[in-house]
């Protein structure tokens, strides 16, 4: 499959698509971070830096399969200042909805913090999954998941996941 690993730390979802037996054609990611980056080359030597959320080329991309992303938590987070959307960093989410839009992969994984629910009474929430709703043709689904089901930490992360319908 090819794959588009957004805001990708050190490849968390690729390393998982991996032990699920997945097999990469394409691997595209684009991190920020100098530390992540040559982590992320150094576990997966074939894929391609694509660069910074804010400057990637959507034609270049296209076909994709799978889009993953943990967009930054910091504005949604209940230990940050809840600044919400309107935030510098979790405000960046709309280029990841932006490029869904553009290469419409047939499954994209959002991963990010409990306090995404509650940001701004919710409406920062809602705002994402009308964002999403707005593309046009894929049912999604969401769940809140803790770490420790399968970690010995106790983290509860949101999970959203869409499909392309039919």
């Amino acid at each position: 499959m090819k794959i588009i690993d957004l805001f990708s730390g050190i490849g968390g979802f690729s390393l998982g698509f991996q032990r699920a037996g997945y097999q990469f054609t394409e691997h595209y990611f684009s991190e920020i971070d100098k530390h992540a980056i040559a982590n992320y080359k150094y576990n997966f030597p074939n894929a391609k830096h694509i660069g910074d959320i804010t400057t990637i080329q959507p034609a270049n991309l296209a076909g994709a399969d799978i889009i993953t992303f943990g967009s930054p938590c910091q504005d949604f987070s209940l230990a940050g200042k809840r600044a919400g959307l309107a935030g510098e960093k979790s405000s960046l989410i709309k280029y990841a909805i932006a490029l869904i839009a553009c290469v419409r992969p047939s499954v994209f994984v959002w991963e990010n913090v409990k306090g995404a629910f509650s940001s701004n009474a919710g409406a920062d929430f809602w705002a994402i999954i009308q964002a999403i709703t707005n593309i046009g043709g894929y049912t999604i689904e969401w769940q809140l998941l803790n770490t420790s089901w399968v970690l010995p930490q106790n983290r509860e992360r949101l999970y959203l996941i869409g499909h392309l319908a039919g």
